[in-house]
């Protein structure tokens, strides 16, 4: 059985419940939703490493780690991201339901646990007298932070997908690096960092999602009696800011010695979930759209620039509509750039025209459709799915949006695929290419 009730705790802090009693784990996430900023999102990313490293309670990463180990191996994990103009960092822990636990009076109680440990990171971080927090912590992130951001380049595909993302959406939140730069964090101090924290623990927002067989009141008692008093006053709410595309599609090429060229393209359609709310059936048209471009295995993408051209040895696409972005990107030799964006951009083109057989939008829905099933098979599925629906404003069941992609046929597919524009285009030219090198490998 499953049911899913939304719970105000505190004025800017939400229970989002849901009674799961398939699995023998228990899954409970902590997401604070914040502004992207260029100066304020850097200070966070860091602040949340700090927090993870030790407590009051917890004051070394062994003894916090010692401590999940007692709670019966919950796991602890957080994620950083960007969710359209919205910074997100999320605690989420993976622990094993009470019922399954050996019977005994020593047993701890492991929901109330972690919801203790999650509490004592948060609200009581290590800090030195001064009520700073501890310099040789903040010190031991920055470094690891700033070897993170040097690190990104390691990783073409992800650098080169990042970088359309900056060039494209340059002035808009969305188009920050969160982890800002390794000048920026060097140049933090420990009473930036601290002053950033309290200015997040008394105006933020909090969805906590939960899933499992714990039934809501008692996760609320659990958060209560870990949390206190604590009371953040809501922070305002994150402004969407539009994307706009510019006056003529732009192209930018950076060099890096490597050998594989990474070619990424972006195309933006003037709508969002902002001004789709009331035209669901529109957005499972651009879905539909995506996923027969370039998501399901047979794609359009896959099956003419990879397979019969041989143009790539990788081509995909995402669909991001928090912006209204379609992005596709490909690993390709650099001395085929020209010929892998000509047939990206006919690829497009042709679904624009209506160059679409009726089977492969069959195929694309039945690929989506065994997708959405899939979502209830897993916890962290459907928390992604809900906070997903929370973020975008949309209430819709996982049924309606299948329901909607039933009645997606080729004619709306035509018509949202004409709604993109040309954007961006980024290279990332491989300046050490081998010429052997073959598609395969």
């Amino acid at each position: 059985m499953i049911n899913s009730v939304s719970l105000p705790l505190r004025p800017a802090v939400t229970l989002h419940h849901t009674y799961d009693d398939r699995f023998k784990t228990a899954r409970l996430s902590l997401y604070t939703v914040i502004s992207a900023h260029r100066e304020e999102s850097p200070l966070i990313t860091l602040l949340f490493g700090i927090l993870r490293r030790g407590s009051e309670r917890y004051p070394r990463l062994s003894l916090l780690n010692r401590r999940l180990d007692e709670l019966y191996g919950t796991t602890l994990s957080i994620r950083n991201y960007l969710h359209g103009d919205r910074h997100v960092v999320c605690y989420t822990a993976e622990m094993p339901e009470q019922a399954f636990l050996p019977d005994s009076e020593e047993n701890p109680d492991v929901l109330g646990g972690v919801m203790e440990l999650l509490a004592d990171m948060i609200l009581h971080p290590l800090c030195d007298a001064n009520g700073q927090l501890r310099p040789e912590a903040v010190e031991k992130e920055k470094n690891a932070l700033a070897d993170s951001l040097r690190s990104l380049k390691n990783d073409t595909r992800v650098y080169a997908g990042n970088r359309l993302r900056e060039i494209m959406c340059e002035g808009e939140p969305y188009g920050l690096s969160i982890g800002g730069t390794v000048e920026q964090v060097a140049a933090m101090s420990s009473a930036d960092v601290t002053d950033c924290y309290r200015r997040l623990l008394a105006h933020t927002r909090m969805e906590i999602f939960y899933t499992g067989r714990t039934t809501a009141d008692n996760v609320t008692e659990a958060f209560c009696k870990a949390f206190g008093d604590w009371s953040p006053a809501a922070a305002p709410a994150v402004a969407h800011v539009r994307h706009i595309p510019p006056a003529a599609p732009r192209s930018v090429t950076e060099d890096m010695a490597v050998s594989q060229g990474k070619l990424c393209i972006g195309w933006s359609c003037g709508e969002d979930y902002t001004t789709l709310r009331r035209d669901p059936d529109t957005l499972a048209a651009y879905t539909v759209c995506n996923e027969l471009l370039g998501v399901m295995q047979s794609s359009i993408l896959f099956r003419t620039v990879r397979e019969e051209l041989g143009l790539c040895y990788y081509c995909d696409s995402a669909l991001d509509m928090t912006k209204g972005i379609l992005w596709v990107s490909c690993g390709i030799r650099p001395d085929r750039r020209d010929e892998a964006e000509e047939a990206i951009t006919t690829c497009l083109s042709g679904l624009q025209k209506g160059m679409i057989h009726p089977k492969d939008v069959e195929l694309a829905k039945l690929s989506l459709l065994n997708s959405y099933r899939q979502i209830r098979d897993s916890q962290s599925s459907m928390e992604v799915y809900a906070f997903s629906r929370l973020m975008n404003g949309t209430e819709d069941r996982i049924e309606d949006e299948m329901e909607r992609i039933r009645r997606v046929t080729p004619a709306d597919v035509k018509r949202v695929a004409q709604a993109f524009k040309p954007d961006t285009v980024f290279f990332l030219n491989g300046s050490a290419c081998d010429e052997e090198e073959d598609l395969d490998e």
